[in-house]
């Protein structure tokens, strides 16, 4: 046993080379945006109390923490005093009372709420400004360094709540240019959720951008399905609102690179573990404790560590990148790979044990946030068939029929299922593949009478 121990303590005495794949990872890709063009800024500086603009705000915000993250990473105390000290925020005024915008109907809530929507734009007047500011905005650039301590960066809940609420209340009571103003608004919000979701981020942005857009196309489906609106709207240059984007639009395999930079930030710090690192420097760990974390630390080898991340990193990248018709097969293969070469109890798990481990924590993490974004995908094609139902003043009986004849807009990208549809309830409804949240929306109200025909068409 005692000569196991020994020959265990010497083969992990030695680490490997860092492979070229891990490397490759290692560096992010070049920022080809100006701070005035980057939506990340905007978003990182969005509610920061002060008179400077939101991307100056945000830029420093940035700053200071790629600047005090080597210190938060070996200091807890570090890092409270870091969050304290930008806990300053400028906030959203009220209550916003048309509920969560992915789990309600916030067109049909604002139809009794316009009183309640224009006192909280007069009250929440900056932060709408600059939300409305960053419609333009070119790109989507994370400039923190990756790390599990970045600053989480998006929009607050009521002030997105609220953008969705206004856009309602124009287009069901405002004059023809109000409503086609309401919806050029919208056609920028899409425009840049687009970009967030194509940008170069982890995959928290991914997830943001995915439901801000799922959000976005909510309301697109009441609307559309409402026979008091006028779809003639949604005709000629502003045809784009409702035409599903390429499905490579929906692909976010990148988000995975940053993620391993993320880890690997972590994996770094692991062989500093001594007196001055071990807990709070509020309470010094005895010589007990340090002697155990050197023992430990022996045990990690960061370059076999990096490499083992960076080939699970590929599997993911792969996965998600993935034609979605190809993703079931794809992921049984990840599954095979996982088999063979990720990390498992074997002779082999005897060297670099604890970085083994730290790396069979994340395997099943990350694999099903693709199946997630697809379903938004998919619930905008659901969108452009309420949009072809109306249009072509589809009577409600003859829905199922139409389904079978335009696969391309009423099937799952991911599994080719038809979207569900029940007559009796009138609900039309993606059959989704991804887990999410409790209560979260993916269908749509639906009942035309052929004999009152589409609205302004």
């Amino acid at each position: 046993m005692l000569l196991a121990v020994f020959a265990c303590f010497a083969v992990n005495s030695i680490d490997v080379p860092l492979s070229e794949q891990a490397k490759a990872l290692l560096t992010g890709p070049p920022n080809p945006y100006r701070s005035d063009d980057n939506i990340y800024l905007a978003m990182a500086g969005f509610d920061s109390a002060g008179q400077r603009s939101v991307i100056d705000m945000g830029a420093a915000r940035i700053d200071a923490y790629n600047q005090a993250l080597d210190s938060m990473l070996l200091d807890p105390d570090a890092a409270v005093a870091f969050n304290e000290s930008a806990s300053k925020k400028l906030s959203f005024s009220g209550t916003a009372p048309l509920g969560p915008a992915l789990t309600s109907s916030i067109w049909m809530a604002a139809k009794s709420h316009r009183r309640d929507i224009a006192t909280l734009l007069t009250s929440n007047e900056e932060l709408y400004r600059r939300y409305m500011s960053m419609h333009h905005l070119p790109g989507y650039y994370e400039t923190a360094r990756p790390s599990y301590m970045m600053p989480l960066v998006f929009i607050p809940p009521p002030v997105r709540v609220l953008f969705l609420s206004d856009l309602a209340s124009r287009l069901q009571t405002g004059t023809l240019q109000q409503r086609r103003d309401a919806l050029d608004d919208l056609r920028d919000d899409l425009r840049m959720w687009r970009v967030v979701l194509k940008g170069s981020g982890a995959l928290i942005s991914k997830m943001v951008a995915a439901a801000s857009l799922h959000a976005d196309f909510l309301l697109l489906a009441d609307m559309i399905a409402d026979p008091n609106s006028d779809l003639a709207l949604l005709e000629n240059d502003r045809r784009s609102l409702i035409e599903p984007f390429d499905l490579a639009d929906w692909k976010i395999g990148a988000a995975f690179r940053t993620e391993f930079r993320a880890a690997a930030s972590l994996y770094k710090t692991i062989p500093l573990a001594n007196a001055q690192v071990a807990g709070s420097t509020a309470q010094p760990s005895s010589w007990r404790e340090r002697a155990w974390n050197v023992f430990q630390v022996h045990f990690f080898n960061l370059n076999d560590t990096e490499n083992l991340s960076a080939a699970l990193t590929a599997q993911w990248e792969a996965l998600a990148d993935s034609d979605p018709t190809q993703i079931y097969g794809r992921r049984e293969a990840y599954v095979e790979w996982l088999k063979q070469n990720g990390p498992h109890l074997s002779p082999a798990a005897l060297y670099n044990p604890i970085g083994k481990i730290l790396v069979g924590l994340a395997v099943p993490t990350y694999d099903a946030y693709p199946m997630r974004v697809f379903d938004v995908a998919a619930y905008q094609r659901l969108v452009y068939l309420v949009f072809q139902l109306r249009r072509q003043n589809i009577p409600t009986s003859d829905v199922a029929m139409f389904l079978l004849q335009h696969p391309e807009w009423s099937t799952h990208p991911v599994d080719g299922k038809s979207f569900r549809w029940n007559p009796e309830t009138g609900e039309l409804a993606v059959n989704t593949v991804g887990k999410h949240p409790e209560g979260r929306r993916f269908g749509v109200m639906f009942r035309q009478d052929p004999a009152i025909g589409p609205s302004g068409l």
